[in-house]
């Protein structure tokens, strides 16, 4: 027998990329209907993407990665429901903030309760 799953990630496939260039906004506010987008950081300073309440977001996954040597912050919109990272790892922090390296990149996945970020590179600072 299989594992039970207990989050179906229905919209996990990638959907889209959104690149946030120069001319851009350093304040991302990412939506629901965003799940399954790669946001790609080109933006030149430090970039900070808000998701939205974890009660909206069961099942919704996202990507961000930069490609500029800037900082990427990624907030969970609600406080204490961001868990994991690579530097200062919590179970209860209110955003995660990349090394500010080219290729930093992680994935969010949320349960309905908390925002699981999955680092693929960099470092990735759990705080809040």
């Amino acid at each position: 027998m299989g594992a039970t799953r207990d989050l179906a990630l229905t919209e996990l496939p990638l959907r889209g990329i959104a690149i946030n260039e120069t001319g851009d906004s350093n304040a991302v506010s990412v939506v629901a209907s965003d799940s399954g987008v790669i946001f790609i950081n080109e933006f030149a300073g430090t970039t900070t993407y808000t998701l939205p309440t974890v009660d909206l977001m069961k099942g919704k996954a996202y990507v961000f990665t930069s490609n500029v040597a800037q900082t990427i912050v990624v907030t969970g919109g609600t406080t204490d429901v961001m868990s994991g990272g690579t530097a200062s790892i919590q179970v209860d922090g209110d955003k995660v903030t990349s090394g500010g390296n080219i290729g930093d990149c992680c994935a969010v996945i949320c349960d309905g309760t908390n925002y699981f970020v999955f680092p693929f590179s960099g470092t990735w600072t759990n705080s809040g």
